[in-house]
């Protein structure tokens, strides 16, 4: 069997190889279920309008059978659980976990079809929230749904529970931050699953028929802030002073970039090697088990650049995503700029430090205010609902391997690890490169076969549950 490079097997671990569609046998439920996404997609529910849906999923919900509550239903501001029993049951709860809203669109002309039509092919459910994250709320509800006679027959001794959150695009505050401060006492969770790693095929070089899911156990903190840089008074663009505001901004944003960073390596990053290497083996095997060692590190630190998908693992990032300045003339110099800079932390860093560095950067004349945060929260340890899960997943794809990782980047879940629920983040099923990389993009799809299986491994994990 062909052997495949170093660069190749680490570009797989976050981007990897397409498969090919399973023909797996579709039920009437799990007809019930593309109906279902397809549905959802159609109602455009950009943060801070999830009202609409919100309202027709807790009454789909509610019909099936289950236990609703509402815990605020306005459209800026709409959460909801929905679950085999009441949440007042006192019951230890399992918690699924999903967001109602999604990015918009973009150029609508770069759809193949209309980003919110839903629209059924023979093998895909194509628009926006297919795959971020609707199709996993379907998954899990479809899963939660094939229960609801038992519950009915047998008194389970925990409640199961599918929780609708709003605002994770736009960094959950009136969302998984307003839950998890205001309702954990009512919802009583024992453990919680969200959104975060998936399955992965073609990554071990040696067993290129190796599924890797990897589920995440951390992941990093989002940290928003604006930078501003302002002069006593505007000007005309034919006589510039020296350093006018735009120019002062842009000088101190070519200092961040081109600022030397500090790479850690921290624990879940290195057993998610180790993992790796291990299964590999061989040479191949020993530098990827060891990868930061330094010995090694004029071999590897190339995967480790800007442009790699490794960077984000290692370093903690920043992305300009505004510059502007308030409404002047073409012939005007503003005397105010600002930068809208998206930062992404590693756990454990020290914010301060973070932010005092930055601001010995840029200068004293360029000022910084947090616009946003997300928490900081220690990694869940694998506990008996990640082996549970482990299991589940094994069941379903017989010739898997679960690896825990850090996802990089942020979801609800670190609102919950910080009032020290376990949370682990994962979507049950294979998902291929090119459909990862229409999320937050154009033509974003999944494919029917992935919506079965993590129907499937969510219900086989709750079967494990009942059963032990």
């Amino acid at each position: 069997m062909q052997k495949i490079s170093l660069i190749s097997f680490l570009f797989l671990f976050f981007f990897n190889y397409a498969i090919k569609g399973q023909n797996a046998f579709v039920d009437n439920k799990n007809h019930e279920a593309i109906s279902l996404l397809s549905k959802l997609i159609q109602f455009k529910s950009n943060s801070g309008k999830e009202q609409e849906i919100g309202s027709y999923l807790s009454n789909y919900c509610q019909e099936k059978g289950l236990n609703i509550h509402l815990f605020n239903k306005n459209d800026s501001m709409f959460n909801f659980s929905a679950s085999l029993y009441p949440l007042n049951c006192g019951k230890p709860n399992i918690v699924f976990m999903s967001h109602l809203d999604v990015v918009s669109e973009g150029d609508t002309a770069d759809w193949t079809y209309p980003a919110y039509s839903g629209k059924i092919t023979e093998t895909e459910i194509w628009g926006r929230g297919a795959i971020d994250c609707k199709g996993m709320a379907v998954m899990q509800i479809s899963a939660i749904l094939n229960f609801i006679k038992i519950s009915k027959e047998k008194d389970l001794p925990f409640n199961l529970t599918f929780l609708a959150v709003c605002n994770e695009e736009v960094n959950s505050s009136m969302g998984a931050g307003y839950i998890s401060k205001n309702f954990l006492k009512e919802i009583n969770p024992a453990v919680i699953f969200g959104e975060g790693g998936s399955g992965m095929i073609g990554l071990i070089p040696s067993d290129t028929n190796k599924i890797v899911f990897g589920i995440s156990i951390a992941e990093k903190s989002t940290l928003w802030l604006n930078l501003e840089a302002k002069t006593k008074r505007s000007g005309h663009g034919a006589a510039p002073s020296e350093l006018y505001a735009n120019k002062r901004l842009i000088k101190a944003l070519i200092k961040l970039l081109d600022e030397k960073r500090a790479i850690s390596f921290d624990k879940i990053t290195l057993r998610m090697f180790r993992e790796l290497g291990e299964m590999e083996g061989g040479l191949n095997g020993f530098i990827i088990k060891h990868i930061n060692w330094k010995i090694f590190w004029p071999f590897v630190k190339k995967y480790f650049r800007e442009d790699e998908p490794f960077h984000i693992l290692v370093y903690n990032t920043f992305v300009v995503t505004h510059i502007s300045n308030p409404n002047v003339n073409d012939n005007q110099i503003a005397n105010k700029a600002t930068a809208t800079l998206d930062c992404r932390l590693l756990p454990g860093t020290d914010e301060k430090k973070f932010l005092k560095k930055m601001k010995q950067t840029v200068g004293p004349r360029i000022s910084i205010s947090i616009i946003s945060k997300s928490p900081t929260a220690l990694p869940t340890i694998p506990d008996k609902y990640y082996e549970n899960m482990e299991k589940s997943i094994s069941k379903i794809f017989p010739n898997s391997k679960t690896v825990p990782i850090l996802f990089p980047a942020t979801s609800d879940n670190n609102y919950f690890r910080d009032k020290g629920i376990p949370v682990f983040g994962l979507i049950p099923t294979i998902l291929s490169k090119d459909l990862l990389e229409t999320v937050h993009s154009s033509n974003e799809r999944i494919r029917i076969s992935d919506l079965e299986n993590g129907i499937k491994v969510y219900s086989e994990f709750i079967i494990n549950i009942i059963n032990q």
